[in-house]
């Protein structure tokens, strides 16, 4: 390479700035797919875990009140019935 050609080194300079723009853009484009791919992963497995703990929840209340409840609704049912 002669500098004594300021065309032949501005070529250079920009080959060299369009290889190191593309590089980057290929490594940014390459994390943010990592990390949206995550994040999609993330949101399943916290919905996952509000499932399977909302399931959780409601068989230890239904163990818990069980009998109570089942009272509940008998009046409510009884209370239907009469008032039909």
């Amino acid at each position: 390479m002669r500098w004594d050609r300021p065309t032949e080194v501005r070529g250079r300079l920009a080959r060299a700035a369009e290889w190191l723009a593309l590089t980057v853009r290929t490594w940014v484009s390459a994390a943010g797919s990592r990390i949206d791919g995550h994040a999609r992963g993330q949101g399943i497995v916290e919905y996952g875990l509000i499932l399977s703990l909302s399931a959780l929840l409601t068989v230890v209340l239904l163990v818990f009140f069980g009998g109570t409840l089942s009272a509940v609704l008998q009046a409510v049912g009884d209370a239907i019935d009469s008032a039909t």
